[in-house]
């Protein structure tokens, strides 16, 4: 009788540590680099410094929420960073003929339309989710730059204005809501049908169709939520800045991703928890923070970036190896 028991708590203890090395890995590096950073430069644990990191890294954890819907889906959306620029431009440009409230509600309705096209586009062309959001990012690029023309808008209502400077409690309220998002995303693929078909979509878009799964639904919806979520960023965005250019957010979509991978989101779909996310956004946010306290040229940002970006691939490929020989 105690063989049996003695196996099965060797697997469940295997199976455990599998589960978790994801976890462990990703807190494990944000440790390492908060104790780095904070004894590199003593400003990095200040309270001021603390607030604007929260607010500064809000618009990539919303982006994040949808991001890590649709990678755990299988695909891929590279036009959250050039949907949020136009949807900030868009929404600036029509902030002082209608109000800043019908203004957002209008620009709400970019990213998903964004979403329903490349949706379309994957699902029944049959064109790969990358190459697709490629084309639509570069749309909404030069659509940002139309909507500007070429200039900075900054023309808001101090009313708008306050959703992004105010700190209830010490705490940015874009980081408040950046996290409600995080909530929202964990509640809908979690506790919800939907969430359900999302995993098993990603997992195998075989099995889950012959499951009597409408995959081509789900993936498009799959998309507009990710569209929604730039568009919610980019006005988010807009009320921390307090100005909005065609360039902004130039290169968000990738760093969005690999914060993904880095929170335990594989890269083939099918498996990862929304929650571990916030650690990547955070680990990226951390970096880029670090590197203008310690005054290091800008031009390097994009170096460690994408050296963020293989790290990450690198880490999802680590962990696929190490669930495969346990």
């Amino acid at each position: 009788m105690t063989m049996p028991i003695t196996e099965n708590a060797g697997a469940n203890w295997k199976g455990t540590l599998r589960r978790s090395y994801g976890l462990i890995q990703s807190v494990a590096v944000l440790l390492v680099l908060v104790i780095i950073m904070s004894l590199i430069s003593p400003r990095f644990m200040s309270v001021i410094n603390i607030q604007n990191l929260m607010a500064q890294m809000s618009p990539a954890l919303i982006v994040a929420a949808g991001m890590t819907i649709v990678m755990i889906n299988g695909e891929f959306d590279i036009s959250v960073g050039a949907v949020l620029a136009l949807t900030a431009a868009v929404s600036a440009s029509l902030m002082p003929q209608l109000g800043f409230v019908p203004a957002i509600f209008v620009s709400l309705f970019i990213g998903p339309l964004f979403g329903l096209i490349a949706g379309l586009i994957v699902t029944y062309g049959g064109i790969p989710s990358f190459i697709t959001t490629l084309g639509t990012m570069m749309i909404a690029r030069s659509l940002a730059f139309v909507v500007t023309g070429g200039q900075v808008i900054s023309d808001l209502p101090p009313a708008f204005r306050v959703i992004g400077l105010a700190r209830p409690l010490g705490i940015p309220l874009p980081f408040i809501i950046a996290m409600a998002t995080i909530v929202f995303g964990w509640i809908l693929l979690t506790q919800t049908a939907f969430g359900k078909k999302v995993y098993a979509i990603g997992a195998n878009r075989l099995v889950a169709a012959l499951s009597g799964i409408s995959v081509k639904r789900t993936k498009i919806i799959c998309l507009m939520l990710c569209g929604l979520a730039a568009s919610f960023a980019g006005n988010i965005l807009l009320a921390r800045i307090g100005a909005i250019q065609a360039d902004t957010a130039r290169g968000l979509e990738f760093e969005v991703i690999a914060a993904v991978v880095i929170g335990g989101v594989s890269l083939g779909g099918g498996q990862g928890n929304i929650m571990r996310v916030i650690i990547g956004v955070v680990v990226i946010a951390l970096i880029r923070n670090f590197m203008n306290l310690a005054r290091i040229d800008i031009f390097w940002q994009d170096f460690a970036t994408g050296s963020i970006i293989i790290a990450a691939v690198l880490l999802d490929a680590l962990q696929k190896r190490i669930g495969s020989q346990t």
